[in-house]
């Protein structure tokens, strides 16, 4: 019979974990923790799970301490599904066989779930995309959109190779008029981990704001005209069905018989690609969350991704949305050392973290983890690329669909961003307008991006079209705030374009405004 454990409060599980939480000593001996104690590190912990219900999975959630960063490290490659890391422990869950080996060492954990083999049951809002209705979707916004946007298969899911079920991977291609091949490229991806919900969500929602508002707002008209942008919802269908079911399920549905005929399912697809695979940070148990596969690449979800990623050799940037943590990342993951770009990582990311309200950080800085999309992206095709984790510990994998509209508003304007920096990624270390407005019949309002320091001295714009940088007409700015530009509207027609220089000479992207 399936046990289950539902809707206990923070107190009774406290109580029942008091029983069976422990350290071990340097003797491996076990030692108690004082109900007290447990208390007060259950209330303080518990986050998302306190709304959950815990069923018998095999699996338990702990709670882990450790002084050294390698730890961490050392836990992904043993086995355990990290969630949560903070500067003295970790959070996340263990098969058996790992929660037997962690008694034997001299590592300091406790239980957060209510027994040995409990883990949480996650919740499917219904308010959710399935497979089914995200594809709906996706080809009526097509069908809608057609003239600037198309809609391709670019791969299968594992249970499709094998005539298990039949998947595919769908991203949507938008790009206004003009050959998009000969137009700088950016690819967003969402949905590598079945069970990280939102990140379908918020890939198909920057679909439809941009094609709803192509010909409505000049700067998305600018954005989609110039530029050439492929969009992902859902790189793990197969996953997915099991996280539609409620399984807090990661990986893929791979049966990894070809590995041994007692081997568990699923591969980790972030840990799959080719880049540094298997160099720490990853498991070599098919029973872990984090497995990388028996070789890279060798799932045809990250096949698949590859390939279109290496097909666009105009692509300049990469995302990938994943969840949770509220952060920015970008590489390495595999190693601590900065990468050759570090500079220009650590601009756009704590640009990208000041507009989101989440850390930015080199993916190394939280845990080594190799085999993953941004080292790939990078280390290989040479793109700047980022992985954002939405939503905290209180939102767990599985928010209600509720908090979709606040992820959408921290998420939206970094996405406009990268767009317009595929054109000139350099571009970020000059200053941003936020936006620009009309105030009145040849005044525009031009208002900086108030998150963080942009240090203007003059703005430049021009009517019609955009020239090269330092070519426009030029006015000096007092303050980077707001200001106002006039400009003769009635003279001119069509779209205003302005970008800003910076007090050492480094110029911005461009913003668009209509004249009208």
């Amino acid at each position: 019979m399936k046990k289950i454990y539902k809707n206990l409060s923070l107190s009774l599980i406290a109580a029942i974990v008091a029983g069976t939480a422990f350290s071990c000593s340097t003797n491996n001996s076990l030692i108690p923790l004082e109900p007290e104690q447990t208390i007060e590190a259950q209330e303080s912990t518990m986050g998302f799970l306190s709304a959950r219900t815990f069923v018998e999975t095999g699996n338990t959630i702990i709670k882990v301490f450790y002084s050294n960063k390698r730890t961490i490290t050392n836990l992904n490659e043993l086995g355990m599904d990290v969630w949560m890391v903070k500067p003295e422990y970790v959070i996340g869950q263990v098969p058996q066989e790992v929660m037997d080996r962690l008694k034997k060492t001299n590592i300091k954990f406790e239980l957060l779930s209510p027994k040995e083999g409990f883990s949480v049951q996650n919740k499917f809002d219904p308010a959710y995309k399935t497979y089914e209705t995200m594809l709906a979707d996706l080809r009526d916004v097509a069908s809608k959109h057609s003239g600037i946007a198309k809609l391709h298969d670019f791969g299968d899911t594992w249970e499709k190779t094998k005539g298990v079920a039949n998947r595919d991977l769908w991203v949507m291609q938008i790009t206004g008029k003009g050959d998009g091949s000969k137009k700088p490229g950016i690819v967003f991806f969402g949905n590598h981990h079945a069970r990280e919900l939102v990140t379908v969500e918020i890939p198909l929602r920057l679909i439809h704001h941009l094609l709803e508002n192509y010909g409505k707002d000049a700067d998305i008209t600018n954005l989609v005209d110039n530029t050439e942008i492929w969009i992902a919802p859902m790189v793990n269908p197969d996953g997915h069905t099991l996280a539609e079911k409620g399984d807090n399920w990661r990986k893929n549905k791979d049966d990894n018989k070809l590995v041994a005929s007692s081997a568990r399912m699923g591969v980790d697809l972030n840990r799959n690609y080719g880049h540094q695979w298997n160099t720490g940070g990853s498991s070599n148990d098919t029973g872990s969350e984090t497995y990388h596969g028996p070789a890279a690449f060798s799932e045809p979800e990250t096949q698949a991704t590859r390939d279109l990623m290496k097909s666009h050799t105009n692509l300049k940037i990469m995302m990938s949305y994943h969840s949770f943590s509220n952060l920015i990342l970008w590489p390495w993951g595999w190693s601590d050392g900065p990468s050759p770009d570090a500079a220009k990582f650590n601009t756009i990311g704590k640009k990208l973290g000041a507009n989101s309200g989440y850390k930015p950080e080199q993916a190394s800085q939280l845990y080594v983890a190799s085999g993953i999309t941004d080292d790939y992206a990078y280390g290989v095709l040479k793109m700047l690329s980022f992985t954002t984790e939405i939503g905290s510990w209180g939102d767990g994998f599985d928010p209600p669909y509720s908090k979709v509209d606040k992820f959408w508003k921290e998420n939206l304007p970094n996405a406009l961003y990268l767009i317009k920096l595929a054109g000139d990624p350099n571009a970020a270390f000059g200053p941003d307008i936020d936006k620009v407005t009309k105030a009145s019949e040849n005044n525009f309002k031009i208002t900086f991006n108030q998150k963080y320091e942009n240090n203007a001295a003059k703005v430049e714009y021009f009517v019609g079209k955009p020239g090269k940088a330092g070519t426009g007409t030029a006015v000096n700015v007092d303050k980077a705030g707001t200001f106002m530009l006039n400009v003769n509207a009635k003279a001119n027609d069509g779209t205003l374009f302005v970008r800003a220089q910076s007090t050492d000479g480094k110029w911005g992207p461009v913003t668009a405004a209509s004249l009208k």
